[in-house]
């Protein structure tokens, strides 16, 4: 394997030339290319279970914002009449 990225969505490494992450079917996209975080910080406190629960927030509020613009561009698209 080459350089590694941080699944946002599970926290686990991933190979940088990945566009799917292999252990949860996570889709990359553009400008997630966050470095891995491979014993980095030993002395973080919380639980493996607690990061992976913030990354997953992380990537919903992510979601979202792409789902909101979507909704405002089929609006004031919608709005415009035919």
């Amino acid at each position: 394997m080459g350089d590694l990225k941080t699944c946002l969505f599970c926290g686990r490494s991933v190979d940088r030339s990945f566009d799917y992450c292999p252990h949860c079917g996570y889709e990359f996209g553009q400008g997630e290319d966050l470095p891995a975080l491979l014993d980095e910080t030993p002395e973080d406190p919380a639980p493996e279970s607690d990061r992976d629960y913030l990354g997953r927030i992380r990537t919903l509020q992510e979601i979202l914002t792409d789902m909101e613009r979507e909704l405002d561009r089929i609006l004031k698209s919608a709005s415009r009449g035919p």
